[in-house]
């Protein structure tokens, strides 16, 4: 089975920094803070399905991109 929280991790991280955004303005954009961000990009949680929608329609990718290898 596919390790779907490394996978959002680095997707989160790797999207976020090439779009020159620091977590905490990507947990502004999306209200929450950037201790959940730091967290999702070191893989200890999983954001939720809101979260996840919001932050596919920042960086203009599908949720795919989000949580796929």
């Amino acid at each position: 089975m596919r390790d779907v929280k490394t996978a959002v991790a680095k997707n989160i991280a790797k999207y976020r920094i090439k779009s020159n955004m620091t977590q905490l303005e990507l947990a502004q954009k999306i209200n929450y803070s950037d201790k959940a961000v730091s967290k999702w990009e070191r893989g200890e949680s999983l954001p939720d399905i809101t979260a996840l929608c919001e932050i596919s329609d920042i960086f203009g990718i599908p949720i795919d991109a989000l949580v796929n290898e």
